[in-house]
């Protein structure tokens, strides 16, 4: 793209930018102490780090309809025609540009959501029987055993789904020549008049 006939446009608010990278640290400290003996100092940050993973996610689903225009799922959220559509363009150049999430892009930001608020959720139920109890498992008697391995395998699933995203952000740099990290970081995006 050519400096003359570009122009920076807004794309993501402050609070949305402050959400993602946040939730990349707590979701990251979240993962590191799954991994860890929950007896300790582990357990008590894998129950905060998991806190604040349910409290961003909720944050940001209100953000969805209230938040920034950009933000705002009825922006970023398209048919699923139009999604279909889009995969089209995927492997040219010249795919149409848009302000803040593609098609596809908004789909992945829906899912990711919509699976971080069931991981969060499902910890506050799961126990490992020793030494690890969520703060709501005591009501989810005869369960927890079935929640906590949910939680598990979610967690899993997660590692796939962002895998996946960290996948087409290299992607969308490489082959389309796109930088998908900096308006993540600064707000704005480069885009053709």
């Amino acid at each position: 793209m050519s400096d003359k006939n570009t122009k920076k446009v807004k794309v993501w608010d402050l609070p949305t930018r402050l959400f993602h990278w946040v939730l990349v640290i707590a979701f990251a400290v979240s993962a590191y102490s799954a991994f860890q003996d929950k007896y300790g100092d582990f357990a008590a940050i894998h129950l905060w780090s998991g806190f604040t993973v349910l409290t961003l996610v909720v944050w940001r689903i209100l953000w969805g309809f209230w938040g920034s225009n950009t933000s705002r799922f009825g922006h970023f959220l398209k048919s699923p025609k139009t999604a279909l559509e889009y995969t089209k363009t995927l492997s040219s150049k010249d795919a149409p540009q848009t302000v803040g999430h593609n098609p596809l892009g908004g789909y992945s930001v829906a899912l990711m959501l919509i699976l971080l608020l069931a991981q969060a959720m499902l910890g506050l139920f799961a126990t490992d029987g020793m030494f690890f109890d969520g703060p709501l498992s005591a009501y989810a008697s005869g369960y927890t055993s079935d929640i906590t391995e949910l939680h598990e395998t979610l967690g899993y699933i997660l590692f796939g789904v962002i895998g996946l995203h960290l996948i087409v952000i290299v992607f969308y740099w490489a082959r389309k020549k796109t930088n998908l990290l900096k308006p993540m970081i600064t707000g704005a995006k480069p885009v053709t008049e």
